[in-house]
């Protein structure tokens, strides 16, 4: 008996659902924050963030807070993967490795003295590197991100361990 050719494969699943995931954020920035607030939206997308804000003021409700710490753990474990879960261990790493960095990010908001002074010199010649410590001593940290840090990590790894290649 012959198998049929799979016309899409996990692994593209996979990255698809990260970049969804990605693209969902994206849209909260765009709409529940101001483009001000966010160094991204401010520096390639200022006049279409504010139009957006203010067309679409809060779209995410009280969502709109959280919900992008939990994509971002959710998108980038997935997107890795995609390259790496091959097994229960590699999904296990790639929502390790992403919940790790979100929470280190998080605890930098409430610690941002000692997280600025470990934010490389380097990073100041790179766009999207040199904004890292403003992050830090702009951003506010927030026990409930924690909760969708690990609550994104969960649901990566549940999803990479359930879409495995079996035949």
């Amino acid at each position: 008996m012959l198998k049929t050719e799979r016309i899409i494969n996990v692994r593209d699943v996979r990255i698809i659902a990260g970049i969804a995931g990605l693209s969902l954020g994206a849209l909260i920035y765009f709409t529940d924050r101001s483009s001000a607030s966010t160094w991204f939206v401010r520096e390639f997308f200022n006049d279409t963030g504010q139009m957006c804000h203010y067309y679409f003021p809060d779209l995410f409700g009280f969502m709109n807070k959280n919900l992008a710490s939990f994509l971002h753990t959710f998108s980038f474990t997935m997107i890795t993967g995609a390259f790496i879960a091959e097994s229960k261990n590699g999904c296990l790493i790639s929502a390790l490795l992403w919940c790790s960095i979100n929470v280190l990010f998080e605890a930098g908001q409430y610690f941002d003295a000692v997280a600025v002074k470990l934010v490389p010199a380097w990073f100041e010649q790179y766009p999207f590197l040199k904004t890292v410590d403003d992050y830090f001593v702009a951003g506010s940290f927030d026990f409930w991100d924690l909760f969708a840090i690990l609550a994104g990590a969960l649901t990566g790894y549940l999803v990479l361990s359930f879409t495995d290649e079996k035949d």
